[in-house]
């Protein structure tokens, strides 16, 4: 109890025992006192209240101004943390003046963001003097976890999302596997990666110690817009001798590149609608700053030995991709040839398997090879790499893995 409301229980007090005095009398004296010490109590238990609402403001807006450090360092960064803090805090705080800054701090590892608040007290700003003047302030900071170079999607089912068998191998020595369910590598099959985790179980010989139970991690490229023009540009494609050239649009039909025939694809963006894609025999697939992008009911196969060497797009929409599907497609794209040599970008395939198989090698020669897949199998004595030099090649990932992907981020104050 207040040192005032003592005192004024102590005159009501002995105001009713004075035989002098009346009832009428204590609760006249009393009343008034008591009404504005019952309301000065009620006016701070609500700043108390509305302080608790700001700094949970403030806590999320640093948050999530935190989450895109990797992404955009500038001030519009900090300048999306205060549009966050005010419009969490519009209709929340409506008898509240506020003024909401921020910054990026730490060495631009983390943000601060601080709220200011006004308003006039109950008691005609008397308790206290001059109104409610609040302040609170949030600082999240963001760390750098292991590079994501390897995601299988998939929650459904009961196999492994991604599935090692027979002698199958990833080396992955400096990035992030994981699977959104189950990850396994049967028989002799191996995986080493810098780091490997699992929503699910984790069973076999995998390096280091995988990490089971952990948090699902969503497509990171869910909100780009992947789709696929149905004007055909060219129909039924077939190239068995010599040095061809394919210019970037829309291919259709049977494409199959055979015998000892190479075919080379321009810089641009190869769309393929309603179409198979075969590489047989010896035939040779090169491409720079090129995508190949499959329709609903489009796939590929690379088999026997056909060698394989794609460098992904370095501008446009797709930039950082190197092979992408529409999210309705649910095909098995197949690797089981003996020299895919270069895979270098994003193997994109959200709702398809990637059926990796053979006695050899696969994207090893890429600098960098990052698989977001449904589902991925890699079986036989096939050894897939996933190398991680981000810096030595001109082709850059998109936000969401590799450098500018997973990253854990936290209040430190």
């Amino acid at each position: 109890m207040s040192s005032l409301a003592k005192k004024i229980t102590s005159l009501l007090f002995r105001t009713c025992q004075d035989r002098a005095g009346g009832m009428a009398i204590a609760l006249a004296i009393a009343l008034p006192a008591l009404a504005f010490v019952a309301t000065g109590a009620l006016d701070f238990t609500d700043a108390m209240v509305d302080r608790g609402q700001m700094q949970g403001v403030a806590d999320a807006s640093a948050l999530a101004a935190a989450t895109q450090l990797a992404i955009d360092s500038s001030s519009a960064t900090v300048q999306r943390a205060e549009s966050y803090a005010q419009s969490q805090l519009k209709g929340l705080l409506s008898d509240w003046t506020t003024t909401i800054t921020s910054q990026i701090v730490n060495d631009g590892t983390a943000v601060q963001v601080l709220i200011s608040a006004t308003r006039p007290a109950l008691l005609q700003n008397m308790l206290p003097q001059g109104g409610w003047n609040v302040s609170v302030s949030a600082t999240a900071q963001t760390e750098a976890k292991m590079p994501l170079c390897a995601l299988g999607t998939s929650t459904s089912g009961a196999n492994a999302v991604i599935n090692l068998t027979q002698k199958a191998q990833v080396t992955a020595p400096n990035c992030l596997m994981q699977s959104d369910q189950n990850i396994a590598a049967q028989n002799s099959a191996q995986i080493s990666a810098g780091a490997v985790q699992a929503v699910g179980a984790a069973t076999g010989s995998i390096s280091p110690t995988p990490l089971t139970g952990a948090a699902p991690m969503p497509d990171p490229f869910f909100s780009i817009n992947i789709n696929v023009p149905t004007l055909c540009t060219d129909f039924n494609l077939t190239f068995t001798t010599g040095t061809q050239y394919l210019t970037p649009g829309v291919h259709c039909g049977i494409i199959i590149v055979s015998d000892n025939a190479t075919l080379i694809l321009q810089p641009g963006e190869h769309y393929f609608f309603a179409a198979v894609l075969t590489l047989d025999n010896q035939a040779v697939l090169q491409g720079t700053d090129v995508v190949l992008v499959f329709d609903q009911t489009s796939s590929f196969s690379f088999k026997h030995n056909a060698d394989i060497e794609l460098e992904g797009r370095q501008s446009g929409p797709l930039a950082g991709f190197v092979i992408a599907t529409t999210r309705d497609n649910s095909q098995t794209f197949d690797i089981s040839t003996t020299s895919a040599h270069t895979l270098l970008g994003v193997v994109y395939i959200p709702n398809g398997l990637l059926s990796i198989n053979g006695n050899s090698k696969v994207a090893e020669a890429s600098s960098l090879t990052v698989i977001v897949a449904n589902s991925m199998t890699i079986s036989g004595g096939a050894d897939l790499t996933l190398n991680a030099n981000y810096s030595s090649t001109g082709v850059q990932v998109p936000p969401g893995v590799g450098p500018n992907g997973a990253s854990r981020t936290y209040l430190t104050q």
